[in-house]
């Protein structure tokens, strides 16, 4: 009795107790709504979404459910606090501008506001008049062009973005400069937006263009984004009305690589390449040892920008050795095609008498137009290295050379024979005059009249250079400015003046560290000062003017 007493007792509680649940619930369901501008729109036009909260949760809503049937193109927030009837009123708003996609009944879906969820919504899009569509499309409207529309990976595809427009349209203000992303490509602008006019089946445009030069990374499908506008339109007896016009995106396809292409040469695609070689010094078929050649090679590509280039490689050759110095690239544009630029220098010092082949350079590359591999070559060159012992001539130089093919063996040798006492004689006198003819000048040195041409104090020396690049620790160019330096003083090509470095006992220790930090990338400081420089290029110009008469003379003295 007591307990059914109890359960009696308990029911009003509970009853009241659900009927709480249950307002709150309501109340919950009824803290977020959603309401339109208009439930019936025509085609073309924007209708007003608001969404109201009154729970005070700070999260966001989530619209990511009307991107299906609508174009979000604005988002607003607005929030607001007042006392009624002394309770406490807060609201947040958010007001977001659809443009409806498709025409027909639209359903929108209750959105979620943290713990609440609107009420559901029904928006009617009725259709445009053919004649009123038509004339939208032939006032404003985009095109995208694209060429080549099947390219191949890491080729140019230039994309070209236009809007189009008659004096019947109001367009918004559009940007100067406007990015194009694309993914798994780079994207290069080519300059500004263009202005210009066109007339099209009778009918005058104004033009707006943005270019690109796109390059995809890989084989397969690329994405050309695209992308809306607002424009007003007027005129056609239709009252002014802002309108969308939409570029749509474009998909196009990259080729794979070609079979044919050689599998174990760098994948290289351009339209046309042009290859350049020079040599420092110019026009010498002899190097002495020691003596530095440069060998500057330049390419440039076209369809093809600075990052995809090959590096410029010479690999190790026999008999020299190669010092590649920092390769130089870049990215140009000419008559509208860009072009990917490389040159680098590398500088060949030989290490052994004979004769010096430097072999032929080759580029193997992917023709994008006549769609065919092609290998672009630079000629091999030849030089000859004589022995510093006086063996002009290697053993392997005279091979398959006969130069008594025409003599019988037997009259050669008579001859040879008949005519050595007076070869042995002539050489005698010779140089018992070459002797007597230095005693003579050694005598008369006092009298000795300067020549021409030759600078005789070292004060003058222009060091400019050479201070310039030590202030920018440029090592390459420190040791070009040393030679040129010494070259322009005292008026000798660049092969002379790093003879007479080396042959300078400070002038060779000199150069040789900076060979070695120069050519091998090294970080550590060049132990040389300005003043120490001065003092060894001082050295060599005071020995040099000191003339080789003097010196001659001294060496035969002794």
């Amino acid at each position: 009795m007591v307990v059914r007493a109890l359960i009696d007792l308990s029911r009003p509680f509970f009853a009241a107790l659900a009927l709480l649940v249950l307002l709150g619930a309501a109340n919950s369901q009824g803290q977020a709504t959603a309401t339109l501008s208009a439930d019936v729109v025509s085609e073309f036009e924007s209708v007003t979404l608001t969404v109201t909260d009154r729970t005070r949760d700070a999260s966001d809503p989530d619209f990511s459910s009307l991107e299906t049937d609508f174009e979000i193109s604005q988002v607003s927030t607005s929030s607001a606090v007042q006392i009624v009837n002394g309770r406490l009123d807060s609201q947040k708003k958010w007001l977001l501008e659809l443009m409806p996609k498709r025409t027909g009944t639209i359903d929108i879906a209750p959105i979620t506001v943290g713990n609440s969820r609107t009420n559901g919504l029904r928006l009617r899009v009725n259709p445009i008049s053919d004649r009123e569509r038509d004339h939208i499309a032939r006032t404003a409207f985009f095109e995208t062009i694209v060429s080549p529309e099947q390219p191949y990976p890491q080729a140019a595809i230039y994309v070209t973005r236009r809007m189009l427009y008659t004096s019947q349209a109001r367009i918004p203000s559009m940007p100067q400069d406007k990015q194009l992303e694309i993914v798994d490509a780079t994207v290069l602008p080519i300059g500004s937006r263009e202005t210009f006019r066109e007339v099209r089946n009778g009918t005058a445009y104004y033009v707006m263009q943005w270019r690109y030069v796109v390059f995809a990374e890989k084989s397969g499908t690329l994405k050309i984004p695209g992308e809306n506008a607002r424009v007003a339109i007027y005129g056609n007896q239709f009252r002014p009305q802002v309108r969308p016009i939409f570029a749509p995106e474009k998909t196009i396809t990259i080729l794979p690589i070609p079979n044919e292409y050689p599998r174990d040469t760098p994948w290289f695609p351009a339209s046309r390449v042009e290859l350049t070689q020079s040599f420092e010094p110019a026009n010498t078929n002899t190097l002495n040892l020691g003596d530095a050649l440069t060998r500057s090679i330049s390419v440039r590509a076209r369809d093809s920008y600075q990052s995809a280039l090959l590096p410029l490689e010479l690999g190790s050759i026999e008999d020299l050795r190669v010092y590649p110095e920092q390769a130089t690239v870049d990215s140009v544009l000419e008559d509208d095609r860009v072009w990917g630029t490389q040159s680098r220098s590398f500088n060949l010092i030989p290490v052994e008498p004979g004769r010096v082949v430097i072999p032929e350079f080759r580029l193997t590359w992917w023709d994008t137009e006549a769609r065919e591999v092609k290998v672009s070559t630079l000629p091999s060159a030849t030089f000859s290295v004589p022995d510093p012992r006086g063996n002009q001539v290697t053993a392997d130089e005279l091979q398959g050379f006969d130069a008594t093919s025409n003599v019988p063996p037997s009259d050669l040798q008579a001859g040879s024979r008949n005519l050595s006492p007076w070869i042995y004689t002539l050489a005698s006198a010779a140089v018992a005059g070459w002797i007597l003819a230095l005693i003579l000048i050694y005598l008369n040195r006092d009298r000795l009249v300067p020549r021409f041409g030759r600078k005789q104090q070292s004060s003058r020396i222009d060091f400019s250079p050479i201070r310039h690049a030590l202030a920018h620790s440029d090592k390459s160019t420190l040791r070009h400015a040393i030679l040129h330096t010494i070259s322009q003083h005292l008026d000798v090509n660049l092969v002379t003046a790093r003879q007479l470095l080396v042959e300078s006992s400070d002038g060779h220790a000199m150069l040789s560290e900076l060979d070695e930090l120069a050519y091998n990338n090294s970080t550590r400081e060049f132990s040389y000062d300005l003043k120490t420089i001065q003092q060894v290029i001082d050295s060599i110009v005071n020995n040099f003017t000191a003339g080789p008469q003097e010196i001659g003379l001294q060496s035969v003295l002794n």
